[in-house]
Order: structure tokens, then sequence, then C-alpha cells
């Protein structure tokens, strides 16, 4: 009965949801896909765009307990830094971001049950529509914790889809992570079965010309630095441009650190 009780209780604390308000509500909403499997994004752009911009995608983490807008402010300051570039901030399946804004899909419990092939799919299909629509030259993606595993299950069922990836905080080897999760935050819905996949069982179906950019907090508590070592050598062994950069002194929440910034304009602009 205890354990019951226990687990009704970590469930509401789970479902409960507390919204923040970016501070830039004036981006650009644009929506993706058909109905029912609508993906949302806030669209930054740079000063000058020309009729062939790059494209920069920016995926948020699973945010627990609230609504993600860290990944606008993230979009608005990389944009600012950059010449002829869009970046989309999109919404993963499931998600809102308290302003109006909603991708159709199943969020759920925030303990990597939802890093899903269809999650990918309907993301991977976003990203190519607008790429389309906005006629960028070039594809770009940025993932946070939650994010940048979807991306990389992403990037493997549309080899095509980027030219590169930054990934910060990755949890990436799924059932490892999981039980880690599980022991930190003494939660059981992390031993639960779940139709996730693993992103480190995908990283041999990833275009071997893809350069991917692997950072880590060196405190991170949540997806520690083991987890980006061995995707990293799993990424080397594929035979991919893969690089990792552990943080000095910083945790999970790094996206908006200085030394991912400049790690994701770098890559916005480099031409491997």
């Amino acid at each position: 009965m205890s354990l019951v009780v226990t687990i009704v209780g970590l469930l509401g604390v789970m479902m409960t949801r507390q919204t923040s308000h970016p501070a830039d509500p004036d981006a650009r909403l644009m929506i993706f896909g058909p109905d029912g499997q609508k993906v949302s994004g806030r669209l930054f752009s740079t000063a000058r765009v020309s009729d062939h911009p790059r494209l920069v995608v920016v995926i948020h983490g699973d945010a627990p307990g609230h609504d993600p807008v860290y990944q606008y402010h993230f979009a608005r300051t990389l944009a600012a830094d950059l010449d002829d570039t869009l970046v989309l901030a999109v919404l993963r399946p499931g998600y809102n971001d308290g302003m109006g804004a909603k991708s159709n899909g199943y969020r759920g419990l925030a303990v990597g049950d939802n890093y899903t092939e269809d999650a990918a799919d309907r993301l991977g299909a976003a990203v190519a529509e607008a790429a389309a629509r906005l006629h960028a030259r070039d594809v770009r993606v940025i993932g946070h914790s939650g994010g940048a595993a979807l991306s990389l299950i992403m990037l493997a069922q549309r080899p095509g889809l980027a030219s590169g990836a930054l990934v910060a905080a990755c949890p990436c080897d799924l059932g490892p992570w999981r039980r880690h999760m599980a022991r930190r935050n003494l939660n059981p819905f992390f031993l639960f079965p779940v139709r996730s996949v693993s992103p480190l069982a995908k990283v041999d179906r990833l275009p071997t010309g893809l350069d991917i950019r692997i950072m880590i907090g060196q405190q991170d508590s949540i997806a520690p630095v083991w987890l980006s070592e061995r995707l990293l050598r799993a990424a080397r062994a594929r035979g991919l441009h893969a690089r990792l950069t552990i943080i000095p002194g910083a945790g999970h929440e790094i996206l908006e650190n200085p030394a991912v910034i400049a790690a994701a304009r770098d890559l916005a602009v480099s031409e491997h």
C-alpha cells in the first residue's frame, strides 16, 4: 500500500505544470504537419536573411513540471550572434509553451518514456517541412537533454536532413541512464517498460558525413559524463566527425552556457 501511495504521489508531482513565459513573445509562430500530428515552433531571425538562409533547429529537453521556454531564449541569443540564419525552436510532441503554441502527441512523464520512433519521425517531418518552406540552404540541429536524444534518433531516421548536430547533456544510452535516474531520484517510474529507443543503438544509422558536437557539464548528475563518453566512442567507431567538450563546473542545464552558445555559433557557420 505504501508503494502505491508513493507512486501516486510521484505521478502527481510529475504531472503538475508550472507555466512561465518567454521574454520573446514576438517570435514568429510556425506550425507544421497534418491535423492531429502538428508540431509547433517559434522562429527567430538574424538581422539579414537571404533567399536561402541557414536553418538551425533547437529541440528542448524533458522539462519535468513546467512548460519549456528556455529554448526560445537560447534561439534569440543565437540568432543575434549570426548572419543570414533562421533559428527555429520547436516544441516536442505533447508539449506546449504556455503562450498558445502546442505540438500534438504524447508528452509522457519525463522518465525517458517519449524518446520514440514516432516522436522523432514527427520532429523530422517538421524540420524537413520547415527547411522547404524557408528555402534553407543547410540545416543544423541542436538538442538538449531529451531533445538531444530525440535529435539523434531523428537524424538516424532521415540521414540527409542535416549536416551537423550539437547534442548537449544527452541521456544517450537509454537503459543505463534510466536505471541511474531511478536510483538518483528514488523514482520507480524510471524502471517501468517504455516504447522509447536508445539513441546509442541508432548511431550506426547516422550519416558518416555528420558533424557532431557533444557537450556535457562536468558536474551533471542527471546525464553524467560517462553517457557522453559512450556516445563519443560509438560515433567515432561509426566514422563520424565527433568531438566531446566537458564544461568545467557545469551541471545539466547547459543550453544557455556561454561554451554551448559559442559551439552552436561555430556549428551554424561551419563548412564541414
